[in-house]
This record gives C-alpha cells, structure tokens and sequence, in this order.
C-alpha cells in the first residue's frame, strides 16, 4: 500500500468514525486555490473542517502532533474559502482534527472538535 492508499484509508476510517458520532459528510478532499480539507462535516448546523493524520507505527509520534503550523494556516484559509463560497459567514464553524493510529491490531480514532483556532 502506497502512502496515498494509506491516507486514504486513514481518511475513510475518519468518515466513518464521524458518521457513528452522527456527523454529516458534506465534502471529502475539498480542493481549492488556497489549499486543501479533508474531510468537511455538519452537526446542528455547525460546520467542522477536518484534517486527517494518519500513522502505521509510533517511531513518529502521535498522528495529531504532526499537524504542524503551517498546515494549520492552511487548513484556515481552505476553511475561509468554503465559508465565503457558501456563504456560511453566520454558522458555528470548527477547525478540527482527527488522528488515526494503525499501530496496533485495531484502528485507534481520536476526534478533536476544536483542534486549533484562527489566530
């Protein structure tokens, strides 16, 4: 599996986590000019864009501590574009996350709602 198909999977398994805890699935790999979300959900009328980490080993630590500053502002301006897009400028929005540990016999999923913020 090619780290692409791993991410993936990682992503996949993000979804369906998000789907038991009855989030919508509205967008997967939102593509824009400034960037990229990869997962975009609703939950009474609330928005969460989310980023995916995913890790097969621990030799790098946590998958959520890989999710440096600069991805950080990435994820932000993604996120400020869907917003003007659709028009969401009054809807709770949340800059969240999700690791993904593939490390032991079972997939180990841990959801932030509110990860970071807009400095």
């Amino acid at each position: 599996m090619d780290r692409h198909q791993k991410g993936q999977l990682g992503e996949d398994i993000a979804k369906e986590h998000l789907t038991k805890l009855g989030f919508k699935i509205l967008e997967h790999g939102f593509r824009c000019k400034t960037g990229e979300l990869d997962i975009i959900a609703e939950k009474n009328k609330e928005y969460y864009f989310v980023e995916v980490k995913t890790r097969w080993s621990n030799d790098y630590g946590d998958p959520l501590e890989s999710i440096t500053p600069a991805k950080q502002k990435q994820v932000i301006k993604a996120a400020k574009f869907y917003i003007a897009k659709k028009r969401l400028f009054n809807a709770g929005c949340h800059l969240s996350a999700i690791g993904v540990d593939m490390s032991g016999d079972a997939p180990k999923v841990e959801f932030i709602a509110d990860a970071f913020e807009v400095e």
